[in-house]
């Protein structure tokens, strides 16, 4: 899976989605900076994608980057906030108290 996304990614068909779908992998494969490189630029392209900022947030807190991962969450609360995304919201201000 992980492959055929990096084939896309190089045929140039980039995106936020498939950026986040690469990071899914790459953090599946315990390649957690890679995962975080992807999520980065997820949230870069599509600044209101709340589920890619949370999913940094996580990778992020693997690292050990406990800033940065806050930092990340905090910014998803924003963005699930003004997107109407309570579920992600949810799930980001559990992340922020843990």
């Amino acid at each position: 899976m992980k492959q055929q996304l990096t084939n896309i990614l190089n045929s140039g068909r980039d995106s936020a989605l498939l950026r986040f779908s690469l990071a899914k992998a790459f953090a599946a494969s315990g390649e957690l900076p890679e995962a975080v490189r992807h999520l980065q630029e997820a949230v870069r392209q599509k600044p209101d994608y709340s589920a890619a900022w949370a999913e940094l947030g996580l990778n992020l807190l693997r690292l050990g980057e406990n800033d940065g991962a806050t930092a990340a969450w905090l910014k998803g609360i924003t963005v699930a906030t003004a997107q109407g995304d309570a579920q992600v919201r949810r799930q980001l201000e559990v992340s922020c108290d843990g």
